[in-house]
Order: C-alpha cells, then structure tokens, then sequence
C-alpha cells in the first residue's frame, strides 16, 4: 500500500545546519523516492518543519497540518519531532513547562495515532556539558533535555507509539552551532531514522498480511 510520509517538526527537521544535503528529513524524502521503482510515485514525503516551534504551536496547529497534506488513498505515517524548543530556559523558565509539555505530547500523540501510524522522534542534545548559551538570557540544559526526552519515551510506552532514540547520535563533530547538526549529523540522524521507520514499517505490514 503506498504510503503517505508527513514529518512535522522544529528547525532540525526544516533541516537548518546542512548546507548540502537539506536536512535529514530531506535526505529521507529523497531516499523514498530514489527507491520507488514505480512509474506513479508509491509513497510521498511531506516535510513539515518550523523553525522555533515548540509542542504548544503544534498543538495549536495540529488539524491544520495534518488535513493539509493527509492522504485518503494512502495509508498515512506521521513522525513528530518536538520537545527540544520546549526545554529553552529563558530568565530562569522553561519555554514550555514539564508539565504542559507532557500535556501536549499525550494529546499530541492520540491525535494522530487516531489518524494515521505515529512514529516519535527522541531529542538530540546539545554540545555542551553546562548550561548552552543561545541567545541572550536563553539557554539549553542537557539535564532538562534529558527530562523531556524521558517524558516522551515514558508515553510512548504507554500509548504504544514507536519511539526512536536520537540521545546518543550526535557527537561533538556533528554539530554547526553546538544546537543544530552539520551536514554529517543529519547523515546521522537520516541513518538511524531510515532504519527504524523501514523495520516498523515492515512490521506493520507484516501485521497486515497476516489478517488476510
């Protein structure tokens, strides 16, 4: 069945800090178009990302995005990657609160898990073992990441949402600004995306046939 991609994010997914590639989330698209040996297009690829973006604006938006590019013929998979602006520190508080943030990704998630397949993209880190400057008066914490991160794993356990890891996939030399990826981190970032959403997908699909 041809599948319907909608990947909605941050300014890591828009793919700011690659200057070659466009982003991980355009080297995916790319690559499921590379692959399709059809003459009509099997799958399409919708890149959702806006920069500085946090749960709250995607919440507020959701409907918006999803019925803008959702597929009625298609069978439509949604990774969200969202979290890593919420954790700001600005004078002292988090640009969106624990609290309200799990809030949102809960209701998040039953969103589109009531509308499509939901795949979560886990935070990356910052490269910085103290407090990361970023702009004035803001800041981002590898503690605080680590926190939201667990939340989102935490959830996905429960509301049974694949989850993909990403804590542990930059290093030092994969960073432009010590916030977004260079080129090479998105390679990174593509690579273990590719591989999960390829063997969830076959999963599901393997599912599928057995209900035939």
């Amino acid at each position: 069945m041809k599948k319907n991609y909608i990947i909605i994010g941050d300014s890591i997914t828009y793919g700011i800090g690659s200057k070659e590639t466009g982003g991980w989330a355009n080297l995916f698209k790319n690559d499921i178009l590379r692959n399709d040996d059809t003459k009509e297009c099997s799958s399409y690829v919708h890149i959702m990302g806006y920069p500085g973006v946090t749960s709250s604006d995607i919440f507020e938006k959701k409907e918006k995005i999803f019925e803008s590019v959702k597929s009625d013929n298609c069978r439509n998979v949604v990774i969200l990657s969202i979290g890593l602006n919420d954790t700001q520190e600005i004078d002292g508080k988090n640009k969106v609160s624990r609290m309200n943030f799990l809030e949102n990704i809960v209701l998040l998630m039953k969103f589109f898990q009531e509308r499509a397949d939901l795949i979560i993209l886990g935070l990356t880190r910052v490269d910085s073992k103290d407090k990361f400057f970023w702009k004035p008066r803001k800041f981002y914490d590898n503690d605080t990441i680590d926190f939201y991160d667990s939340l989102i794993e935490k959830e996905c356990k429960i509301l049974c949402a694949e989850y993909i890891p990403l804590r542990d996939v930059l290093t030092h030399e994969d960073y432009i600004d010590g916030l977004h990826p260079n080129d090479e981190g998105h390679k990174k970032i593509f690579g273990v995306v590719k591989e999960k959403v390829e063997s969830y997908i076959k999963s599901c699909d393997d599912e599928m046939k057995k209900d035939y």
